[in-house]
């Protein structure tokens, strides 16, 4: 009797843990590498210039260095630009076309550890056999960090070259802002990130036909406690990305059954979570008021998930009249603004909105609005989520 008991307990066990595979996607691991945890002092960012002929050399031996492409539309190139354009909007460069002055740089302090990192990098493939990328992170503040705080995920193309033949090197192909962490001191925060395969498809990625040859870089922004609110650099981690050829063994290929059933289940939570985040995110359009440059409707439209406005904010040369409201809106609420400007300017308004998510903590919209006199192309540009 014993024996049956347990003979039925065995077989109940093994039924539930093979449901999950015939509903869940399943995902291959086509290599894998430990986060690079070689010391980096030095962020560079540059904006390659429209000729692309003058690129300055480093102020390190070895710097991290994101070049950045923002001319695809008047150049013709194959090479993405809109992360460029977002990234120099948000850091208020003004891009030179001749590469001058198009040098930004943060430097982080190699003795303040005030985040630790540690994790894994994974090239994966799903269903359909696209390669697509994750990032296991065990994140930890050592100090409570303020509410800006902001991961990037970039991912480089050590040389590239576009059908033009230009060639650059470093360049950036992805960027993703990401949050979700905990900004508590002493409070590790397990989270998994993607480079999804649609997202690297449209950014002339292709894993398979290219393994080698990409680097990423994990770099986290904001301040400490909120106290000058500063956007510094406050983490740096960059390495290879791992290639089927450098990092995985036959042994790695193949797993028991229960554990490949529990990595499924796994998988299927984090793709499951990472919708639900798509849909919490607030959709916000703009337009100008009618033959009237001085004012700007804004719609917001939220999400799956209620928010608060903490800030509204124009890039020079525009500037505000008065003080926008900060309100509220729940779930699935639509609410109309309308922000006045002290005087009508030349060029394409910049509008920031800043917020605060429920469950998904600060997250910043940038909208762009072009001028009137100029082709309309496109009002909105929001991070990726």
């Amino acid at each position: 009797m014993k024996s049956n008991v347990f003979g039925l307990f065995i077989a109940c066990t093994l039924f539930a843990l093979l449901l999950p595979v015939t509903s869940a996607q399943s995902l291959t691991v086509v290599a894998k590498a430990p986060l690079d945890d070689t010391p980096q002092p030095l962020l560079e960012e540059f904006f390659i210039s429209e000729n692309n002929r003058i690129i300055p050399s480093s102020s390190s031996d070895d710097p991290v260095r994101w070049n950045w492409w923002c001319w695809s539309e008047e150049t013709g190139s194959d090479w993405p630009d809109d992360d460029g354009i977002y990234r120099r909007d948000y850091l208020g460069v003004n891009v030179s076309t001749d590469g001058e002055h198009n040098l930004v740089e943060h430097r982080i302090n190699p003795d303040a550890a005030d985040v630790k990192m540690e994790g894994e990098v994974k090239v994966v493939t799903g269903e359909e056999n696209i390669r697509f990328v994750q990032f296991h992170l065990d994140i930890t503040p050592m100090v409570n960090l303020s509410n800006q705080a902001l991961l990037y995920i970039v991912l480089t193309e050590d040389r590239a070259r576009d059908h033009h033949g230009r060639e650059a090197v470093q360049l950036v192909r992805e960027m993703r802002p990401e949050v979700g962490f905990s900004l508590q001191a002493f409070n590790t925060s397990s989270v998994v990130y993607e480079w999804p395969a649609d997202h690297l498809e449209a950014a002339g990625v292709d894993l398979e036909d290219e393994p080698a040859g990409w680097s990423y870089t994990i770099a986290l922004f904001g301040d400490v406690d909120n106290v000058s609110m500063q956007h510094e650099l406050l983490l740096l981690r960059h390495g290879d990305l791992p290639t089927p050829y450098l990092h995985t063994t036959p042994s790695q290929q193949w797993m028991p059954l229960a554990f490949s059933a529990i990595a499924i289940i796994i998988a299927a939570t984090v793709v499951s979570n990472a919708r639900q985040r798509e849909l919490m995110i607030p959709h916000i359009t703009t337009a100008w008021k009618t033959n009237d440059l001085s004012t700007i409707t804004v719609r917001i439209h939220a999400g799956a998930t209620g928010f608060s406005i903490t800030d509204w904010k124009v890039l020079e040369p525009w500037a505000l009249r008065g003080r926008p409201p900060k309100t509220s809106l729940l779930a699935n609420e639509e609410k109309v603004f309308t922000l006045s400007l002290r005087r009508a300017e030349q060029e394409d308004c910049h509008v920031e909105v800043g917020l605060d998510l429920e469950e998904l903590g600060a997250w910043r919209q940038h909208i762009w609005l072009p001028h009137p006199s100029t082709p309309d192309r496109g009002s909105e540009r929001e991070p990726d989520a």
